[in-house]
């Protein structure tokens, strides 16, 4: 459990930036980290501006430095990525301050408005009724399609703002087998996945080629992490609508199969009621889904299915990964 400390707790250069910089003459109130972020630094900060009514939420993002196996995008990309698809109607978090390069604040940070919502995981955990779920899973499906249609030049990963992949940039993500191979060579000897589901991971992603032929040269943008702890929720008269999309550090241009492939990566814990919403909502929306799109996206998730079980962020994650590594097996799709 988090608990809101005071502003004073700062560091001075980012205190400064904030007052002089983001929030100009602004009072700052408390903040509260948030829970949740694997990779980088997340506070809501509470201020009031002057002439303003009253107090205002913010959320504070400071880029860790780190590596990855997965190209992260910096800070300036994020700007980038946010403002293209806000230009799309996608509903998102809107920046109001940054200093992507650190200079003032000593990393790379980002301020922007708070997001009254729920995250969709915690309305899923709830137990929806059937109706309230087909309604989730249609408005996340519909938002996806939206962002599926955004067009890219080529596949791959962002090397700047421009958002303009290199041309040898989709490598990384055409590369399932190798790909697995360097994250179980880079797993903790005494991590939590035996040698037997090592094997089957290995032998999941020998069947990876074939699904990634039939996806090449996609260049939509893929949010790369579109799961429901990222998906803000709310009611609008009476029907839920997405409240905004969070966290875009690892889009990239590929097929919107990796993104179905997440969202419904644990849809078993879920009320059928959701998947089949979010796939009417992903069709009404006009997102393709191929014949074959549930083999397709399940084999593109095993990208990211791979990372989490050779670096869990905890032990409840490791065991729902895992859960999904045996079904997966177990289905022979």
């Amino acid at each position: 459990m988090t608990h809101p400390r005071p502003v004073g707790l700062l560091d001075p250069a980012t205190h400064a930036w904030l007052t002089s910089h983001a929030l100009p003459g602004a009072l700052l109130q408390e903040m509260d980290p948030l829970p949740g972020g694997f990779t980088n630094d997340m506070a809501v900060l509470t201020a009031e501006r002057p002439g303003s009514a009253g107090a205002e939420r913010y959320v504070l993002r400071r880029y860790r430095p780190g590596t990855s196996r997965f190209p992260r995008n910096t800070c300036a990309v994020e700007i980038a990525v946010l403002g293209r698809v806000a230009a799309r109607a996608v509903p998102v978090t809107a920046v109001v301050a940054a200093d992507p390069q650190g200079r003032a604040t000593g990393r790379p940070t980002l301020l922007y408005r708070f997001v009254d919502g729920t995250p969709l995981s915690q309305v899923l955990a709830d137990g929806p009724a059937s109706d309230d779920a087909r309604g989730l899973g249609r408005a996340v499906g519909v938002v996806l399609a939206r962002i599926g249609r955004i067009r890219l030049p080529r596949p791959g990963v962002f090397g700047d703002a421009s958002l303009v992949p290199a041309p040898d940039g989709a490598g990384l993500l055409g590369d399932l087998p190798g790909f697995v191979d360097r994250c179980l060579a880079a797993a903790a000897p005494d991590g939590p996945l035996s040698g037997t589901d090592s094997a089957v991971l290995r032998a999941l992603a020998r069947r990876g080629p074939p699904a990634h032929a039939a996806v090449a040269g996609e260049r939509s943008l893929v949010h790369g992490d579109f799961n429901p702890k990222n998906i803000l929720v709310r009611r609008r008269a009476g029907q839920w609508a997405v409240a905004a999309v969070l966290d875009w550090e690892l889009a990239f241009s590929g097929s919107p199969l990796f993104d179905v492939g997440n969202v419904l990566r644990f849809a078993h814990e879920y009320p059928p009621a959701f998947s089949a919403g979010f796939v009417d909502g992903f069709r009404a929306g006009r997102g393709r889904l191929p014949a074959d799109w549930l083999r397709l996206s399940r084999t593109l998730d095993l990208f990211a299915l791979a990372d989490i079980l050779t670096a869990p962020p905890d032990p409840a994650y490791f065991a729902r990964a895992h859960t999904v590594l045996r079904r997966t097996a177990a289905a022979r799709y």
